[in-house]
């Protein structure tokens, strides 16, 4: 008989608590196994399958344009300005020397260098590729490279056509990945050119060319680059279009 005073109910056993466990044979029932055969013909799909691999493209990770590319495209500072702050007294490169690397002419050197020279630039181009290396050194101890890689025709003669500009301004030399690989961002002025040199994430440099030194480097580099105009009705035009 139950104590009247115990005013709480009985504690159900553990067997009622705890659902009963399902038997081997219960637990096989329930699954949908697939036979010997069956398991044979997934494994054969599966290996026979053909394996589609992603562009290099599609793999790499995108880099965001930095903080003064974006304020710059977004209309709210004045690139020439800004880079002109970031980048103060930079040197000069007054002198130019040309030359052709090895015996044969699908390579070439160019080396810019200050009146002192405390600094100079390397510019190496290759007829075949038409791709540029950018070698920056400080004190004969410190060197930054960058390799223009990405850049085709267009791109190319665009920039060629910005730089001549008689009235200057700004040109990007930069290719379809544009801030994502090494690029340049030149502003030509009637007394000076500004350089200015970026590695996505990595480092930067900077110098100031005579318009003597920008006019040969110029007309160098598009005699190595031998850049047509694209077929077509496709036009180069003399403004930035980015």
């Amino acid at each position: 008989m139950a104590d009247e005073n115990n005013v709480f109910p009985p504690i159900p056993s553990e067997s009622r608590l705890i659902p009963a466990k399902p038997s081997v044979s219960e637990s096989a029932a329930a699954i949908d196994t697939p036979s010997e055969e069956d398991s044979k013909a997934i494994i054969g799909q599966v290996i026979r399958a053909p394996v589609t691999a992603l562009p290099p493209e599609a793999m790499a990770p995108k880099t965001e344009p930095s903080w003064t590319l974006q304020q710059y495209f977004d209309g709210a500072v004045n690139l020439d300005l800004e880079l002109s702050k970031r980048f103060q007294n930079v040197p000069v490169m007054s002198t130019i020397k040309l030359r052709t690397l090895g015996d044969g002419q699908a390579q070439g050197v160019a080396t810019l260098a200050a009146q002192d020279e405390s600094s100079w630039i390397v510019v190496d181009v290759d007829r075949d590729s038409r791709v540029v290396q950018l070698s920056f050194t400080l004190g004969a101890m410190l060197s930054l490279r960058f390799t223009l890689a990405g850049l085709n025709d267009l791109d190319r003669a665009r920039w060629v056509a910005l730089m001549r500009r008689e009235e200057g301004g700004l040109a990007f030399l930069w290719g379809p990945q544009r801030w994502e690989h090494d690029y340049l961002i030149c502003i030509k002025r009637k007394y000076f050119t500004n350089l200015f040199a970026f590695s996505p994430g990595k480092f930067e440099a900077a110098v100031r060319m005579t318009p003597e030194v920008t006019k040969q480097l110029v007309d160098w580099l598009e005699g190595y680059w031998q850049a047509t105009q694209p077929p077509g009705d496709e036009k180069i035009l003399p403004l930035i279009t980015w």
